[in-house]
């Protein structure tokens, strides 16, 4: 436990130097801006497509594999949000922010980070094609909730062409034809770009914590709760999915801890779009964020436990 809790303090270190670096106006939104633009578009995919050029690659049967269990989780806990976000809530307007924040982690800048802190860099890749389910519903279904049901569901094939989504479909070639033998001109160059995600990530994450007034921080009890659902139940639920659909460790263990992330920043932009106060999804983003410090290495933890305890 003490090495979990460590690999979290050293992250959550470099989302206090965000907090700090935009509190002394030396980090600003412009930069947040183009940085994030930079993750998303260059770095994050290096990383993705890094995670498969060493010499040791993943077993080519586990492709598909992740890709059921990732789509079945996601199915599953969309199942379980859309009535349980009435447990938080008596206002119907807010029950699909309820249902957005309760399906949808931060796997991007949080869940990547984590994976690779806690489980090494050739993990990325099980994260990666595990979050295809993410990239599947996250603007459809998630721009649904979010909008009260007044935006028509729909599904854009563009979002499966972005460059992470590229990044994990090249990477998914690489293991699926075990190809090794990457020149170095290559193969390093993109894993110091990837490099950069992490701790720009955090970087982003503290400086947008550092932008939340202090008013809409404290949140309410339906918050509170619906974070602990979001952090500590709705893992274990995906657990015993998983258990059900795959003997593998690593895949049962990734999956359980990417359902562990805190709630996703993209909740607050798909309010912007449709012109509803985020004040509740900040709330949500901001407290899910700060107690996924702690309530990750114990899910990990527990997790690693039961597996033990299992024989898997």
């Amino acid at each position: 436990m003490s090495d979990i809790f460590l690999q979290m303090a050293i992250l959550f270190i470099i989302i206090a130097v965000g907090f700090l670096s935009h509190k002394s106006r030396i980090q600003y939104t412009d930069f947040d801006r183009a940085l994030s633009r930079f993750i998303i578009n260059i770095s994050c995919p290096a990383l993705v497509l890094s995670s498969v050029m060493g010499e040791n690659l993943p077993d080519p049967d586990l492709v598909v594999p992740l890709g059921i269990v990732g789509i079945a989780s996601y199915a599953l806990v969309m199942l379980i949000s859309i009535p349980g976000s009435r447990l938080f809530t008596r206002n119907k307007a807010d029950l699909g922010v309820y249902s957005f924040m309760l399906v949808f982690g931060n796997v991007g800048f949080i869940g990547y980070p984590v994976v690779a802190a806690l489980f090494g860099h050739e993990a990325i890749f099980f994260a990666a094609v595990l979050n295809f389910a993410n990239s599947l519903f996250i603007f459809s279904l998630g721009m649904f909730f979010v909008s009260g049901g007044q935006q028509k569901l729909h599904f854009d094939y563009k979002f499966l062409i972005n460059p992470i989504m590229i990044a994990t479909y090249l990477s998914i070639l690489i293991v699926c034809f075990e190809i090794k033998d990457f020149p170095i001109i290559l193969s390093e160059p993109l894993k110091m770009i990837g490099s950069i995600t992490v701790p720009g990530a955090l970087l982003i994450i503290g400086s947008s914590i550092a932008q939340i007034p202090l008013k809409k921080m404290c949140g309410n009890i339906g918050i509170y709760a619906m974070c602990a659902m979001r952090l500590l139940f709705l893992p274990f639920i995906v657990y015993g999915l998983t258990l059900l659909l795959t003997d593998s460790k690593t895949i049962i263990t990734v999956n359980t801890v990417l359902f562990a992330m805190p709630v996703a920043t993209l909740g607050t932009m798909f309010c912007l779009i449709n012109k509803r106060d985020d004040s509740l999804v900040t709330q949500g983003i901001f407290i899910s964020t700060i107690a996924s410090m702690l309530t990750i290495p114990c899910v990990y933890a527990l997790v690693n436990h039961l597996n033990d305890l299992l024989g898997i």
